[in-house]
């Protein structure tokens, strides 16, 4: 049922752990494939200089999913704490994230612009301003921003056993955020009208574009932004999940925790399959975490396998993180986490070809790359997470920016 997981539960670390270090990411151009080892260990070596102690988790990494536009109809593994719920307590809670997303790949020639946005766009806006043929491979114009609404139930089902169901609500539309960032990229000196800002300056702010062309054909052209019937939005699939905290570990070794998820198909579907995907997706991952006071370090990868899905999307993704928590009290802590995923789009084409600069301006089939900051604080049985994503590898493929709040009660 999970592609990549042995079977022989009775000896876990001997099933698991060959899968585990076969695993293979790859990086961006814009990142050293040599990063993500070299931060871990750096980490770790820091981390060796303080004193041990046995409790290996803390209040845990920032619990975000990817906000990608097109992900949010599949399941889509996250980083979670190693450690679980105690025998027969429950936890509900509720978290809203706001995610903003622009890609347009024909934005270095204009052959997209407000002017065509207006008009209509169509699949030959799509090819090449030098040839005028269709590009090959993927073309995008996404002007979305996205509200995710989250209910989630976790239950201690034993000492070691977690089980959790999880139901979204989804609101896509043009948004509000688009002068705010537009506004951050000033302060910086990023300019949007060029790659590092997405071609922004062409576009009029906040309005609801979803468009994805290949090879001269338009698959998805939307431009009615998705409300569903309720104030929450539309409802997206619900997915079952089930945590195995496998070892606890000590003063020297980390603690080790595998969690499985099944999506099932029962949302609502829109025609272009942004909210559900219609079919049943699977994944896993493994998450270790090793404390050094005040430091939590945690560290993971896994894979979502999707049921079904268009010949554009991929099959299955990647997942990778690393995260620092910092206990400033015994009840609070700041988080920086970096998350690398393959992309959610198939490789395609021969990238040594001759290929049009619509194309070599964004590798949509990059792996992404992600930086997180947030906050965590508990009082009593309530439980509070805030903070923001932000994009870095800049290649069409990922949100450009997320900001994310939780709340929860422990019962």
């Amino acid at each position: 049922m999970f592609p990549g997981i042995g079977t022989g539960l009775d000896c876990p670390t001997r099933s698991f752990l060959p899968e585990f270090t076969t695993f293979s990411l790859t990086a961006s151009p814009h990142m050293n494939r040599l990063a993500f080892p070299c931060l871990l260990l750096i980490l770790f070596l820091a981390a060796s200089t303080l004193p041990a102690r046995t409790r290996n988790a803390g209040l845990g990494p920032l619990e975000v999913r990817n906000h990608y536009p097109v992900t949010h109809a599949y399941l889509w593994m996250y980083p979670e704490n190693t450690a679980t719920l105690p025998d027969g307590e429950a936890l509900t809670s509720y978290s809203f994230s706001m995610a903003n997303t622009f890609v347009n790949t024909q934005g270095s020639t204009q052959k997209i612009t407000k002017t065509e946005y207006d008009r209509g766009i169509v699949a030959s806006d799509f090819n090449s301003a030098d040839t005028g043929q269709a590009v090959p491979n993927l073309g995008l114009y996404m002007d979305v921003e996205s509200y995710r609404q989250n209910f989630r139930f976790k239950y201690g089902f034993t000492p070691s056993v977690e089980l959790s169901v999880e139901v979204p609500f989804l609101t896509l539309t043009g948004g509000i955020m688009d002068e705010y960032v537009e506004a951050f990229h000033a302060i910086v000196g990023v300019s949007d009208g060029e790659q590092e800002g997405a071609y922004r300056e062409y576009s009029d702010r906040n309005k609801f574009g979803y468009y994805v062309a290949r090879n001269g054909e338009l698959l998805v052209a939307d431009d009615s932004p998705i409300y569903g019937d309720t104030f929450l939005g539309m409802r997206g699939d619900t997915s079952l999940g089930i945590k195995w905290n496998l070892w606890e570990g000590g003063r020297i070794m980390p603690a080790f925790t595998l969690k499985l998820n099944y999506k099932v198909a029962n949302g609502e579907k829109t025609d272009g399959g942004q909210v559900s995907s219609g079919t049943d997706d699977r994944g896993y991952m493994f998450t270790f975490s090793k404390g050094f006071d005040p430091w939590f370090v945690y560290f993971g990868q896994g894979m979502t396998s999707f049921g079904k899905n268009p010949s554009w999307v991929s099959d299955s993704v990647f997942h990778r993180f690393i995260s620092l928590e910092w206990m400033m009290f015994s009840n609070q802590s700041l988080v920086i986490q970096n998350v690398i995923q393959t992309s959610i789009y198939p490789a395609e084409g021969d990238p040594k070809s001759n290929i049009p600069e619509e194309v070599l301006n964004y590798n949509l089939q990059a792996s992404t790359a992600l930086i997180m900051i947030g906050y965590k604080i508990q009082i009593y049985n309530l439980q509070f997470d805030t903070g923001f994503v932000q994009d870095y590898s800049n290649r069409g493929n990922e949100t450009d920016f997320v900001v994310f709040f939780d709340a929860g009660l422990r019962w």
